[in-house]
C-alpha cells in the first residue's frame, strides 16, 4: 500500500502469514511536503507531475512482488480544492487509483496499525498519530476502537503558520502553544471519564522523540525504534530544550536531525507534550506500524483473508448507528433494503445491466447501505429530502468507508428520486462522472424498491425483469385479490425516469397466481 501523506509519501508491501499478522517485507518513502506547498488551497500543478514520479518509481517496485496497490490519500489532499483533479491525474499517468480518507477513517486506521503490532492485552489504549497537516487519536481496547479524533493541526502545518517564517521567536512559540492547547483541550473533556491504561505514538515525530531521548540518555543511535518507550519527563525535557534553541539548524545539530525534520519537530513535540499534560499521561509507547499497516489489514479484512472478518460487519454497523442518529424508522429502511438488493439481483441476471457495475459484492453492499439511508434528508425536512440525503451523507464519518464510497452511497440516494442521474451533470457532484454508469443502475433499483414500499409495506411475492422486443418487462408476482394502486401509480412515473437514465423501455405486469392484469 502506499500512504500519500502531508510530509511524505510512503510505500509499505506486506504479506500475509498463516496466523493472521502482517509483515512488512519492503518499503520505499519520499518527502513532499504536501501540507507546505499547497497553496491557497489547490496543490501546484508542478507538484502533480513530481508526485506522480515518485508513485511510478513506488508502483515499479510493488510490481516486482507481484503485489496489488492500494492507496491512500490523507488531510492535506483530502483538504485541497482540486484533490479531484490530482485523483485524475495519478489514475492518468500511473494507473493507480487513489483513495481519500477522511480524518477519522484515518485515526481508526492508525489504532489498528498500532494496536496489532504491539501487544495491550484487553487493557485501554490510546493511540496518537501525530502527521503533518492533521493529528489523529483514538482509544480502544483490543481491535475494539471506542473514540476517533482527528484535528487539522499537524507539525508541518502548524510550523507553517507559526515558525517557518520566524524561527526561534518566543512569542510565535508561545502563539504555537496557545493554539495547540486550544484546540486539544476538548480531547481532555472527551476522556475525562476513561482510563488510559497505554499510551501508543506513531509517525515521523514519534520517531525523532525516541532517538532523541536515547541520544541523550546513552549516547548511542537507536537501532529498533519499535516499542521504544519514553517518560513524560523525558518528553518534557525535550521540549524545553526545543523551545530554549528555537532554531532549526541549531536543533538539528544538537540531535543530528535531518534539516527537513528539524523544521517541524518543534511543533511535533509540542502536540505530544501538550497531550501528555491534559491526559496525565505517564509514559509513551512508539510504534513504527501506524496508518499504513492499518490500511494493509483493512485491505486483507475487506478480502475475507483474515481469520476473523469483522470489516464488513463494522461498516454495516456505521450505517446503522447513523440511521439511528437520524432517527430514522429502521424496520422500514430494512425494508427498504431488501427490497432493492432483489430488484438489483433481477437486473444483474441479465449480461446487459452486469456489465455497468464493476464490482457486483461491492456494488449489492453500496446499494444495502445507500436503501437504508433513503430517508436520511427527512432529517433535516421532507421538500427535497433526497438531496438532503446526499448531503449529509456525504459530510458524514462513516467508519470503513472511503470518501469516493460515501459520495457513490450519496450519489446513489441523490438521483433514487425526482430527475434521473444523467440529466443533472451540471450539478458538479465529486465522483458522478466517473462512476454514472453504476449510478444509474443501482439508483434505478432503489427508484423501484421505493416504488414498491409506497405503503410502506411490501406486498409483492416475486419480481422478475424479462427482455422484449426494444425493451423490458418488469413483472410482479402478488396474491390474488392484492391491490397496488399506489405502487402502479409510482411504478408508471418511475418507469420513465428509468428509461430515461438507463436508455431503454419498460413496462409493468403485475401477475396473480400466474393471470396478468
Amino acid at each position: 500500500m502506499i500512504d500519500l501523506g502531508s510530509n511524505t509519501f510512503h510505500l509499505a508491501i506486506t504479506t500475509l502469514d498463516e496466523a493472521g499478522l502482517i509483515h512488512v517485507i519492503d518499503g520505499q518513502k519520499e518527502n513532499m511536503r504536501l501540507a507546505e506547498l499547497i497553496d491557497d488551497g489547490d496543490i501546484p500543478e508542478k507538484v502533480f507531475k513530481r508526485a506522480s514520479d515518485a508513485l511510478a518509481a513506488m508502483k515499479s517496485i510493488g510490481q516486482s512482488y507481484q503485489a496489488e496497490f492500494r492507496l491512500v490519500a490523507t488531510q492535506a489532499i483530502r483538504a485541497a480544492k482540486n484533490r479531484l483533479a490530482f485523483i485524475e491525474h495519478v489514475q492518468k499517468t500511473t494507473g493507480l487509483k487513489l483513495e481519500i480518507i477522511d480524518g477519522v477513517e484515518e485515526a481508526r486506521l492508525s489504532y489498528l496499525g498500532i494496536s496489532q503490532s504491539l501487544s495491550f492485552g484487553g487493557e485501554t489504549l490510546l493511540a496518537l498519530d501525530v502527521g503533518g497537516a492533521s493529528t489523529e487519536i483514538a482509544v480502544g481496547q483490543g481491535s475494539d476502537c471506542r473514540y476517533l479524533s482527528s484535528l487539522k493541526m499537524g507539525a508541518l502545518h502548524l510550523s507553517k503558520r507559526f515558525l517557518f517564517d520566524r524561527p526561534g521567536d518566543l512569542e510565535a512559540i508561545e502563539e504555537l502553544q496557545q493554539s495547540i492547547g486550544s484546540r486539544l483541550l476538548p480531547i481532555q473533556e472527551d476522556l475525562r471519564d476513561t482510563t488510559v491504561q497505554h499510551a501508543a505514538v506513531t509517525s515521523g515525530t514519534a520517531k525523532a522523540l525516541a532517538r532523541m531521548i536515547h541520544w541523550d540518555k546513552y549516547k548511542t543511535e537507536l537501532e529498533d525504534l519499535h516499542g521504544y518507550r519514553f517518560s513524560a519527563a523525558e518528553l518534557f525535557a525535550i521540549e524545553k530544550e526545543l523551545y530554549q534553541l528555537g532554531q532549526p539548524e541549531r536543533i538539528a545539530l544538537r540531535w543530528k536531525l535531518e534539516s527537513r525534520r528539524a523544521d517541524i519537530m518543534l511543533a511535533g513535540c509540542s502536540i505530544v507534550a501538550e497531550l501528555t499534560r491534559l491526559l496525565n499521561i505517564q509514559q509513551w509507547i512508539v510504534s513504527t506500524s501506524g496508518l499504513r499497516e492499518g490500511v494493509a489489514i483493512d485491505t486483507y479484512a475487506r478480502k475475507g483473508l483474515l481469520a476473523t472478518n469483522r470489516w464488513h460487519d463494522m461498516r454495516w454497523q456505521s450505517i446503522q448507528a447513523f440511521a439511528k442518529k437520524l432517527r430514522l424508522d429502521t424496520g422500514f429502511a430494512q425494508q427498504v433494503s431488501d427490497c432493492a438488493l432483489r430488484v438489483l439481483d433481477a437486473f444483474v441476471a441479465l449480461p446487459e445491466f452486469r456489465r455497468l457495475i464493476p464490482e457486483l459484492e461491492l456494488d449489492r453492499e453500496l446499494l444495502q447501505a445507500a436503501a437504508y439511508l433513503l430517508e436520511s434528508g427527512k432529517f433535516i425536512g421532507f421538500s427535497g429530502y433526497h438531496r438532503h440525503s446526499y448531503y449529509l451523507i456525504s459530510e458524514s464519518n462513516l467508519l470503513g468507508y472511503t470518501q469516493e464510497e460515501k459520495h457513490i452511497l450519496a450519489l446513489i440516494n441523490r438521483f433514487a428520486r425526482k430527475s434521473a442521474a444523467k440529466s443533472s451533470k451540471g450539478e458538479n457532484l465529486p465522483y458522478f462522472d466517473s462512476h454514472i454508469d453504476r449510478i444509474q443502475l443501482l439508483s434505478s433499483a432503489l427508484r423501484i424498491a421505493r416504488s414498491l414500499l409506497r405503503t410502506r409495506q411490501l406486498r409483492i411475492r416475486g419480481m422478475s425483469l424479462d427482455t422484449t422486443q426494444g425493451g423490458y418487462v418488469l413483472r410482479l408476482q402478488v396474491l390474488p385479490g392484492a391491490r397496488l394502486d399506489a405502487e402502479r401509480l409510482a411504478l408508471t412515473k418511475e418507469l420513465k425516469t428509468i428509461e430515461k437514465a438507463l436508455g431503454s423501455s419498460f413496462a409493468l405486469k403485475i401477475d396473480a397466481l400466474g393471470a396478468s392484469s
